[in-house]
């Protein structure tokens, strides 16, 4: 009788350990794994939107949600290859909400910002970098990238937070050459740096409401040349080494 109790105990244990496994996502493994790496070697990134939210679209039909996990996917290749924890948000084209079919759209993304802002005060990376695409339909010709940090929140974390955001920004600039001399600026209505614990920066890597630029953000190369720019930025700010080579490039024409 007891090796009966103690079959159907451990039977039961197994079960349970599956179980738990199978509702572990792959970003909360994600998670778990970079808690057991030094904060110094942990990179979050933040492709923003995904799912039914697909953000910003071009006049041509393109739309952010991909553009900016593409190039958080190029950041990631980087900054492993240099020794990089880097866990991100979404590694593919979904929402993180729990159930889309009795919310609106508005409570989705609501939902979906929340989630993200979980992940990064429950994993607490070195550095969060969350990449965006912008657009200003009423003014067309507008374009350029421009990198954004808190405005409000623990001092400290304000300040390395811009200290990136400059970096990033600086790099991106160089790098890009598009005639474009943005600022890096604050910004106090964004879920996201609500009560930050850890410097954060969201960069809007272009203008999807201009036409000439969205077609350039549509292109792997161009794509990879912002991803090498955000990196450098990351690295600078970071003083680690393994920079990528930065080729400078003429977008003005």
């Amino acid at each position: 009788m007891m090796r009966g109790w103690k079959w159907a105990i451990g039977t039961i244990s197994t079960l349970l350990i599956i179980a738990i496994v199978i509702l572990i996502t792959p970003i909360q493994l994600e998670i778990l794994a970079a808690k057991s790496f030094a904060k110094d070697d942990v990179l979050l990134l933040d492709p923003g939107h995904g799912g039914v939210d697909g953000g910003a679209e071009s006049s041509a039909g393109v739309c952010e949600k991909n553009i900016n996990l593409n190039i958080a996917l190029k950041i990631r290749q980087m900054a492993e290859v240099d020794g990089w924890t880097v866990v991100m948000t979404r590694e593919e084209d979904v929402g993180l909400y729990s159930k889309k079919d009795r919310q609106s759209i508005r409570s989705l993304k609501t939902e979906d910002l929340l989630a993200r802002k979980k992940i990064i005060e429950e994993v607490r990376p070195l550095v969060a970098v969350s990449i965006h695409l912008n657009s200003f339909k009423q003014d067309p010709g507008v374009r350029g990238a421009q990198t954004f940090y808190p405005g409000s929140g623990d001092e400290n974390i304000q300040e390395q937070s811009k200290l990136l955001a400059e970096a990033i920004q600086a790099n991106l600039i160089e790098g890009l050459s598009d005639g474009t001399n943005r600022k890096a600026l604050a910004k106090r209505d964004v879920l996201l740096f609500k009560n930050p614990v850890v410097p954060i920066v969201i960069v809007e890597c272009g203008f999807l409401s201009n036409r000439e630029e969205a077609a350039l953000l549509n292109q792997d190369d161009y794509q990879r040349k912002i991803a090498e720019c955000i990196y450098r930025g990351i690295m600078e700010y970071t003083g680690k080494e393994g920079k990528p080579p930065l080729q400078i490039i003429d977008n003005r024409g």
